[in-house]
C-alpha cells in the first residue's frame, strides 16, 4: 500500500500526451472542476498544480488531511467536495493541473487490489471532465499488470519496488480529458505488479533496493506482453531504459545449445531487414525520427524470444557470425556488443550510443566470406549491437546455444577446458581415411570420451580448420544423428585456409558430423573443451582488450617474433575476478609478415600442435578460443613462422 506524488512528467511525455482544451475559471481565485466516477469502491483524489514558474513537489489539495476534508469521491461515484485549485500562486498562474485518483480508504490504495489508480493532467480553467472510469480486470479491456521477477540472488520482503504511469499509447478519452492508469507497489515474492491497467505505454521506474540500482524505463504492455523484470540483466530486460543509480552487473549462468539456426542473414532481410549492415553502429545525425529509426535497426538485432532462445533470463548467445562485403573501399571489422541503457534522458533515441567499442570480432579484409563464433552479451531489450567500421556489409548469424543469467534456466551445463589436443587430420588420416572431404561429403569424429573431454558431454568446443580447397565452399558440424543444418561454421575460398572455433552438440555415438559443401578440401578438428555436467558457470562481459603488443597492453611492446612464445596474464585483470578457471576471448593476429599461425593454451602445460587461426601475410585474423587458464590464471601464446602483433579481446570467463 503506497500513496505518493509522482513529479511532473517531461515536457516531452506532456507534449506526448492529448489532453482536452478547458475554458476559462468559474471563480477568479480558484479553478474549479466535477467528474463523476466510476468504480466498485470509493477514493480519493489527490490535486497537483503547476504554476509557472513551477512551485516544487507536493500535492496542493490532499488526498488525507487533517485540516480540511478529504477530497474524492463516493461509491455513488460524486465527488466528496468540489475539486478546486488556486488559479495563481503570487504572481505565478496556474499552468496545468495533474490529478491522481487513487481507489480505496484514504491512504489504503493497494495496487495488488482489483481497481487500477488512474492519472491524468489538464487545463489550468475549471470545468466538468467528465465521466472517469477506474481500471477493473475485465472491463473496458482493463487486466492486471504484474509479471516474474528473475534474480540470481533472493528476492526478499519489499525489494523491488514498481512505478508504472501510462502515456501516450492507450490512453482513455472521455471527450473532456485523456487519462491513463497507474500503480506503485512493492513485490510479493517474486512477483511484481502495476496495479491493474490497460494496453499501452508506461513510463516506469524499477528500483533494486539490494543493490541500489534504479532505472526509469518506457514500457508497452498488453495482457499477453507483460514483460518479466530481470534484476541481473542490462536495464532490467526492457528495450529502453537509463540508470538512475547504479549501472548494470554480470553473473554467471549455464549453456543451453540449440540446433545450428540461422537468425540473421542481411542478403535475405532475415533478422535485419533493411540491407546490409551500413558504417557506424546505429547512430544517426538527422532532424527526422524516421530516418533515426531506420538507422537503429540496421545495426540492432533481437535474439531472445526468437528461435528456441527464451524472452529473458538470457544473459548471451553464442553465435558463428559471418561478414560478407558488400561493396566496403577497403578492409575494416565488425564488433557484436549488446545493446546499452540509454545515457541521461530516457527519450532520447540516440542516448544510448557513447563511444565507439575498441574491440572487434571479425576482420574483413575483401568480399570473401569472414566467419568467427561470437559470445554475445545480451543487451537492452534482448538485442544486441553490430559497429561496422566499414560497410557496407551483409552479416549472417547462426546461433549455435545461450546463456542463462543465473536468476532463471539454471539447468543448463557448464565448460571443462582441455590442453587443445587434434582429433582428426583428413591430411594425414587422423582418425578419418587420408584424403580430402570431396564436396557434398559427410564424416563423423569421436569427440565424447577423447582427449580429456568427459565421456557425458553434451556440447563440444573445437577448433576447425579448412584447408587446400578446390574452390570457394564451407563446413557445417552438427551433432552426428540429426539432420543437416542450413548453417555454416568455416568460409574457404580457393586454395585458402580458414580457422573457426565451434560448440557443437554431441550427437549419437559420443560423435560430430562435418559436413563439406562446393569444394574438396582437407579438415583439421582440435578440442579445447566441453559443455557438460560438472561444469564451471559462463559470466559474459562487456568485450574488454586485455593484450595489444602493439602498444604493449598486457605483454611486450612488440610483435611476437617467429617462433616465440609469450605467457600473459588474465585472471585478475579487468574484469576476470582472480578465481576464473576458463577464458572466452578473441585473439586476432595482425600485421602479419609471412603466412603463419597462432597457437593458445594453458601456461604451464606443454606446447600442443595444435593451432587456433591461420594467417596469410599482411593478413588481419581473428578467431575465438574457449580455453582452461594455467598456472597463476594465465594463457601461453606461441606465433609461427615471421612476426606478429596479437590482441586478446576477453568476451566472458568461467567460474
Amino acid at each position: 500500500m503506497i500513496t505518493r506524488r509522482l513529479a511532473v512528467l517531461a515536457a516531452a511525455v506532456m507534449a506526448a500526451s492529448t489532453m482536452a482544451v478547458i475554458g476559462a475559471s468559474s471563480s477568479a481565485q480558484a479553478a474549479v472542476y466535477s467528474m463523476r466516477v466510476v468504480s466498485p469502491i470509493e477514493g480519493r483524489i489527490g490535486i497537483d498544480g503547476i504554476y509557472a514558474p513551477d512551485d516544487g513537489n507536493g500535492y496542493d489539495m490532499l488526498t488525507c488531511s487533517f485540516t480540511q476534508p478529504e477530497l474524492g469521491w463516493d461509491k455513488a461515484g460524486n465527488l466528496t467536495r468540489p475539486a478546486e485549485i488556486p488559479s495563481s500562486k503570487g504572481r505565478a498562474p496556474l499552468v496545468n493541473v495533474r490529478f491522481e485518483m487513487y481507489p480505496g480508504a484514504c491512504a489504503q490504495y493497494d495496487a495488488w487490489a482489483d481497481v487500477g489508480g488512474v492519472h491524468f493532467e489538464t487545463g489550468p480553467g475549471g470545468r466538468n471532465l467528465g465521466t472517469i472510469t477506474m481500471p477493473v480486470p475485465g472491463q473496458r479491456g482493463a487486466f492486471r499488470l504484474d509479471g516474474d521477477i528473475l534474480s540470481s540472488t533472493p528476492v526478499g520482503v519489499d525489494r523491488v519496488l514498481v512505478e508504472a504511469f501510462q502515456i501516450e499509447l492507450g490512453m482513455q478519452d472521455n471527450g473532456a480529458v485523456s487519462y491513463g492508469a497507474f500503480g506503485t507497489a512493492y513485490n510479493k515474492g517474486n512477483r511484481w505488479t502495476a496495479g491493474v491497467g490497460w494496453s499501452g505505454r508506461y513510463m516506469t521506474y524499477v528500483t533494486d533496493k539490494a543493490t541500489g540500482n534504479k532505472i526509469s524505463a518506457l514500457v508497452d504492455v498488453t495482457p499477453d506482453t507483460i514483460p518479466a523484470i530481470d534484476l541481473d540483466a542490462i536495464c532490467f530486460g526492457f528495450d529502453t531504459c537509463n540508470y538512475l543509480s547504479g549501472g548494470p552487473g554480470t553473473t554467471a549462468g549455464t549453456f543451453h545449445p540449440t540446433a545450428p539456426t540461422r537468425i540473421l542473414d542481411t542478403r535475405t532481410m532475415t533478422g535485419i531487414t533493411n540491407g546490409p549492415v551500413r558504417t557506424g553502429d546505429g547512430r544517426h545525425p538527422s532532424p527526422d525520427p524516421i530516418t533515426r529509426r531506420d538507422e537503429t535497426a540496421n545495426h540492432d538485432l533481437q535474439v531472445t524470444g526468437l528461435n528456441g532462445i527464451p524472452s529473458s533470463g538470457v544473459s548471451a548467445v553464442l553465435l558463428n557470425v559471418t561478414a560478407v562485403s558488400a561493396g566496403a573501399p577497403g578492409p575494416g571489422f565488425l564488433s557484436v556488443v549488446p545493446k546499452p541503457a540509454r545515457v541521461g534522458d530516457v527519450f532520447n533515441d540516440q542516448g544510448s550510443y557513447g563511444a565507439y567499442p575498441n574491440t572487434s570480432n571479425l576482420n574483413i579484409e575483401n568480399a570473401d566470406p569472414t566467419p568467427n563464433l561470437v559470445l554475445a552479451r545480451v543487451g537492452a531489450g534482448g538485442k544486441i549491437r553490430i559497429f561496422d567500421y566499414l560497410g557496407p556489409t551483409h552479416v549472417i548469424a547462426d546461433v549455435a546455444g545461450w546463456f542463462g543469467t543465473g536468476g532463471a534456466h539454471t539447468n543448463g551445463s557448464g565448460f571443462s577446458g582441455v590442453v587443445p589436443s587434434r582429433v582428426l587430420d583428413s591430411r594425414l588420416g587422423i582418425n578419418t581415411k587420408a584424403s580430402q572431404f570431396a564436396a557434398g561429403e559427410t564424416r563423423s569424429v569421436r569427440v565424447a570420451g577423447v582427449s580429456g573431454i568427459p565421456a557425458d558431454a553434451q556440447s563440444v568446443v573445437v577448433n576447425i580448420t579448412m584447408v587446400g580447397s578446390s574452390g570457394p565452399g564451407y563446413a557445417t558440424a552438427y551433432p552426428t544423428g540429426g539432420g543437416l543444418p542450413n548453417a555454416s561454421n568455416v568460409n574457404v575460398t580457393t586454395g585458402g585456409v580458414r580457422a573457426n572455433t565451434s560448440v557443437v552438440k554431441v550427437g549419437t555415438g559420443g560423435q560430430i558430423s562435418l559436413y563439406v559443401a562446393d569444394t574438396n578440401a582437407d579438415i583439421i578438428v582440435d578440442v579445447l573443451g566441453s559443455f557438460g555436467p560438472g561444469g564451471g558457470r559462463v559470466t559474459t562481459i562487456t568485450p574488454e582488450r586485455v593484450v595489444d603488443s602493439r602498444g604493449g597492453l598486457g605483454t611486450d611492446a612488440r610483435p611476437f617474433a617467429e617462433m616465440e612464445a609469450r605467457s600473459v596474464q588474465i585472471a585478475g585483470r579487468g574484469s576476470v575476478p582472480a578465481n576464473a578457471t576458463a577464458v572466452i576471448a578473441n585473439v586476432t593476429a595482425t600485421n602479419t609478415t609471412a603466412w603463419g599461425y597462432l597457437s593458445v593454451w594453458p601456461s604451464g602445460s606443454a606446447q600442443p600442435s595444435a593451432s587456433n587461426l591461420n594467417f596469410l601475410a599482411g593478413q588481419t585474423v581473428p578467431n575465438l578460443v574457449m580455453l582452461k587458464l594455467g598456472a597463476g590464471g594465465a594463457i601461453s601464446i606461441a606465433n609461427g613462422p615471421g612476426s606478429a602483433n596479437v590482441l586478446v579481446d576477453v568476451m566472458g570467463y568461467v567460474t
